[in-house]
């Protein structure tokens, strides 16, 4: 049985058979599982040519679904802590994006790893001075990666800068520190499923394109609390699609305002009283299983 789940939302079957094309080689390779969300006004998870609705995964927690959003991720991560418990490493990837070499190793072998988090080196190698006590201080349990092709800016940014060359960091992300986790390529360990859970997003709450930023500022909370480590910058994707970035100024404007005090503890619009309501849903699943 396979130990790595590949979770990807889509609403474009034809985009699909590209996308499985592309991977196709790594997932045998890797004796994946695939399972894919497919989104809309009837989402379902699509796993060995057997459809699951919500309610098939999820029962009385089904109210933690977001649909027609990015957040139905969520869906594909409660299919696999329900039905697949072998499986012990998740990647999440969007429909439009390519491996760049293995991209599945490089998430492995980032999540092998143990690093220093209340350190920063400052070269590739330890240099003098670097205590030798935090050297290999914590497990990393997820490990967030990059893109070469379309990167992923904000709306703004994109409007003002268009689709700018740009490096980027490899390394542990510190403790207390935050970082901007985007979840088109994304692999993180079975034990971060109950603090892995994409914000509610889409129409019916009246904000969008945040569901990945914030889920990887509570996780990273909890990651500190518990000793652990996210690493990013170690596994490459080839991201094709740039969405409309008109639509986007329109999904992220509340977001934007309301991020700039979230990181910071600041929970005073109501949306948040859902989100902590849904997530203690999602734990609750989750530690069911």
């Amino acid at each position: 049985m396979s130990k790595i789940a590949i979770v990807v939302p889509t609403i474009r079957p034809d985009k699909m058979l590209e996308f499985i094309e592309a991977w196709e080689g790594l997932f045998r390779k890797h004796s994946v599982v695939l399972v894919t969300i497919f989104d809309g006004d009837n989402p379902v998870v699509q796993h060995e040519g057997q459809d699951y609705t919500p309610k098939d995964i999820l029962g009385k927690y089904k109210d933690v679904f977001f649909n027609h959003t990015s957040a139905c991720k969520n869906l594909g991560l409660a299919y696999v802590a329900r039905f697949l418990p072998e499986v012990e490493t998740i990647v999440v990837l969007d429909d439009d994006v390519k491996p760049i070499g293995d991209t599945i190793q490089d998430h492995l072998n980032a999540l092998g790893q143990r690093v220093p988090i209340s350190w920063m080196k400052t070269a590739s190698l330890h240099t003098r001075g670097f205590p030798y006590a935090v050297r290999s201080e914590a497990e990393v349990v997820l490990s967030h990666g990059v893109w070469e092709g379309v990167k992923d800016w904000d709306a703004p940014a994109q409007l003002v800068s268009g689709n700018p060359d740009t490096t980027f960091y490899k390394g542990p992300i510190p403790k207390s520190v935050y970082y901007p986790m985007c979840g088109m390529n994304i692999a993180f360990k079975r034990k971060l499923l109950p603090f892995m859970y994409f914000a509610p997003s889409g129409h019916r709450v009246g904000i969008d394109r945040f569901d990945d930023i914030w889920a990887g500022i509570i996780s990273k909370r909890f990651i500190d609390k518990l000793g652990w480590a996210v690493v990013s910058g170690y596994a490459m994707v080839f991201h094709e699609r740039a969405s409309n970035v008109f639509k986007n100024l329109q999904k992220e404007a509340k977001g934007i305002e309301l991020n700039e005090g979230f990181w910071q503890g600041q929970q005073n619009d109501p949306y948040f009283e859902l989100y902590d309501k849904k997530f203690i849903r999602w734990q609750e699943f989750i530690n069911a299983q």
